[in-house]
Parts: C-alpha cells; sequence; structure tokens
C-alpha cells in the first residue's frame, strides 16, 4: 500500500511540475514602460500636426485630457484609459490671435465644441479673461467648467459632458470677482 501512495505523490508531483512550465506565461506580466514619455509622445504629435510644442499645460486624469501649448494656441489632446498614450487631438484647437482679434464681438469669453469625441463624451473648452472669475454652461445644466491659468491675463476653462452632442449655440453667464454678472443673460 506504501509504494502506491509513494507512486501516486510522484506522479502527482510530475504532473503539477508539467503543468506548472506548460502553462506559465512567455512574456513578463504587467504594463510595458513605453520608451518616451506621455508627454514627450503628445509633444511630438503636436509638433507633426501644428509646427511646435512649447509645453504641456495640464494633466487631467479624470477626464484623460492633456493641454498643449504650442506657439499658435492651446491644443486638447485625448489620451487612453491608462492615460499612458496620445490618442486623438480635440478640434479646434484654441487660437492665440483670434482671441484677442475678436474681443469685441465674443465678450471676455471664447468658446468651442467637439460632440462625440469618443462615444458620449463632448467637450466644451475655451479662453477666457481675467475678469471672467466664474463661468457658467447654462444651456447645458448649470454646469461650472474647469479652469486653469496660462499666462498674462488669460485662462483655458473646459468642462467634459457625457452626452453625445452639446446643445448649440452654447448659452454661457460669466460673474466678475464680485459676484456681478459681466455677460450672458
Amino acid at each position: 500500500m506504501t509504494k502506491k501512495i509513494v507512486i501516486a505523490v510522484f506522479c502527482t508531483g510530475f504532473v503539477l511540475v508539467i503543468s506548472f512550465f506548460a502553462l506559465r506565461p512567455t512574456e513578463p506580466a504587467g504594463t510595458i514602460i513605453p520608451d518616451l514619455s506621455l508627454e514627450e509622445r503628445v509633444c511630438e504629435r503636436v509638433t507633426a500636426q501644428f509646427g511646435d510644442c512649447k509645453r504641456i499645460l495640464l494633466y487631467d486624469s479624470y477626464s484623460k485630457l492633456v493641454f498643449a501649448e504650442s506657439s499658435s494656441g492651446i491644443i486638447p489632446v485625448l489620451t487612453n484609459k491608462e492615460f499612458t498614450d496620445f490618442k486623438k487631438f480635440i478640434s479646434p484647437m484654441m487660437d492665440f490671435q483670434e482671441f484677442k482679434e475678436e474681443r469685441v464681438e465674443r465678450g471676455p469669453v471664447d468658446w468651442r465644441a467637439d460632440n462625440q469625441v469618443e462615444g458620449d463624451f463632448s467637450v466644451l473648452y475655451g479662453f477666457a479673461e481675467d475678469e471672467a472669475k466664474t463661468i457658467v454652461l447654462t444651456s447645458e445644466g448649470h454646469v461650472q467648467p474647469n479652469r486653469f491659468f496660462v499666462r498674462d491675463n488669460l485662462w483655458v476653462w473646459y468642462a467634459v459632458l457625457k452626452k453625445d452632442e452639446v446643445e448649440m449655440p452654447v448659452k454661457v453667464t460669466v460673474y466678475d470677482g464680485n459676484g456681478k454678472m459681466i455677460y450672458g443673460e
């Protein structure tokens, strides 16, 4: 009887060893670390498309957006879910010169929309002057967008909306630092 137990244990051990070697992965598990950082890859693509990339202004890991600056404007970029690679440009680009020239017509804020960036994911974004302290997207259920400072009286604001289409034209209300409405209805 002990001979049968020894043979059974030996056979079971042999099967386990063979299974271990046969079923183990041939490539190392885990994420492969890319050669270039996300910043370098985004700047490389911005330079190829728009001529230059000065710097990355903001990484928003929640919405998977990166905002890159070129000499002519700000380019929003969508990254992958892991926030490791360039996916696509969000267009149109926010142009510095256009913003300066159209001040009288547009007021203290400028906006753009990119519908269906990816499925039910749309983005509203634009420039705001320093006097615009609070922006409310009244046509989008009174959403208050995120914003970040670029330089010299210039801010970028953006809102990520979980919907296919942004209702056009977008209605925006803008308030100054004292809560006084300076633009909108």
